[in-house]
């Protein structure tokens, strides 16, 4: 069955590219330039390296995954690249579902997957794009030096504010 790349990815014409990774400043020191962002809230930059780097916003990680955008784009063409980045199955499942993102969010989760929440329909949900980014790189930032299992009671936020008000 064809992969419909217009749910999986988001059209980078109209974000705030520099709003959407202010909050993840912290691990992207070396990026360059936002490629690719998915529908399910990750993203994908060129490293200063001219590399490709996967950011998972849900574990708060990135890894290299081309050495040039011109790989990048043939990984695209690969069923198992797509299946793997862009989890069309369940993206899928969750339109199915009526869950539908509009041009300015993401499928975002209700408990972050850093935090024990599931990989499940009922713990992910449509969100503001701007929002997702901000609560995800907030969270993976304060969280990013505990060790493995280390329990969490009290995490705070930065305030989100509207561009224009304060």
């Amino acid at each position: 069955m064809p992969v419909n790349r217009n749910r999986l990815t988001k059209d980078l014409t109209n974000i705030d590219l520099e709003d959407i990774v202010s909050s993840w400043q912290w691990l992207l020191r070396d990026l360059k330039e936002v490629v690719l962002i998915t529908s399910l809230g990750d993203l994908f930059f060129v490293g200063l390296d001219g590399a490709i780097y996967w950011l998972q916003t849900d574990l708060g990680a990135f890894c290299k995954v081309a050495d040039d955008t011109k790989k990048f784009h043939q990984y695209l063409e690969e069923d198992e690249k797509i299946d793997n980045w862009l989890l069309p199955a369940l993206v899928d499942k969750l339109v199915n579902e009526g869950k539908v993102i509009k041009e300015n969010e993401v499928y975002s989760y209700k408990k972050p997957p850093i935090f024990g929440g599931k990989y499940t329909l009922e713990n992910i949900e449509p969100t503001d794009i701007s929002l997702h980014f901000t609560f995800t790189g907030q969270i993976c930032e304060q969280v990013k030096d505990l060790p493995d299992g280390t329990k969490v009671k009290n995490v705070i936020l930065k305030p989100i504010t509207e561009k224009g008000k304060k």
